[in-house]
């Protein structure tokens, strides 16, 4: 079976790239929408719709990706065998750089990601395994109307992968929780689920919504309250860089 499988997956894959005969740059590449850049990152919506396949297209930095929904792909290099990625909702995966591939969609579903390229060098890259709890829990209580039992929430966030340069982390808001984020650097968010939540960031105060996929950039030093009133547990992740005099 797993023969047949990797069989499958060769063709699969040598069909794909004969059908090119170089590769595009990624803004040519049309599955791909950049949506975002600056000093740190580039940031990319990427929609590949079900049994469809990508352009080979060049990835020149190092990248992070963050997966929306369940997905079976398969990523083929030209020149090496094709890898396939059983990829969860919510699943943060960091790739080196300067390589070609097509991302084959073998699902019936979308494949949908954000695609964050690092612009700055990256070292000591490690993904957390065990252990990788932080920011403890905050809690918020609330009592509803004919109700005199407290609903608790616990916010949390786990840490999934880390460099010398940023930290790449997944919140979690259970209903009626609250997050709150002491001054740190530079931090892009994107949202997992959907986001309906209540936010003072700095001295802004307001709602703070986005879509599955909607991201945010937060400007270093500034404090962050989240608060999740919603029966749904909202999640995000953070891409948080470093004050830069810590990598000297």
């Amino acid at each position: 079976m797993r023969t047949s499988r990797l069989t499958g997956l060769l063709f699969l894959a040598a069909a794909t790239l004969a059908q090119q005969q170089q590769s595009v740059e990624i803004t040519s590449e049309p599955s791909h929408h950049l949506v975002f850049q600056n000093e740190y990152v580039r940031v990319f919506d990427v929609t590949v719709a079900p049994r469809a396949t990508t352009l080979v297209h060049k990835h020149n930095y190092d990248y992070l990706f963050v997966t929306l929904g369940d997905s079976d792909v398969v990523s083929a290099r030209p020149g090496e065998k094709p890898v396939a990625l059983q990829l969860k909702d919510g699943e943060v995966r960091f790739t080196p750089g300067n390589f070609a591939h097509a991302a084959i969609n073998k699902s019936d579903r979308p494949f949908h990601n954000i695609t964050i390229e690092l612009l700055k060098p990256s070292t000591n890259v490690k993904t957390c395994t065990e252990n990788c709890g932080s920011g403890g829990c905050a809690v918020s209580i609330l009592i509803t109307p004919g109700n005199d039992s407290p609903t608790l929430g616990c916010a949390s966030t786990i840490r999934r992968i880390s460099a010398d340069q940023w930290t790449t982390s997944m919140a979690g808001l259970p209903p009626n929780s609250t997050l709150d984020r002491p001054p740190t650097g530079p931090t892009l968010l994107i949202a997992v689920t959907k986001l309906e939540l209540a936010r003072q960031s700095g001295d802004e105060v307001g709602p703070f919504k986005r879509v599955s996929g909607g991201f945010d950039w937060i400007p270093g030093g500034r404090q962050e309250t989240m608060r999740n009133g919603t029966s749904q547990t909202a999640q995000f992740v953070t891409l948080e860089f470093k004050p830069e005099k810590q990598n000297q």
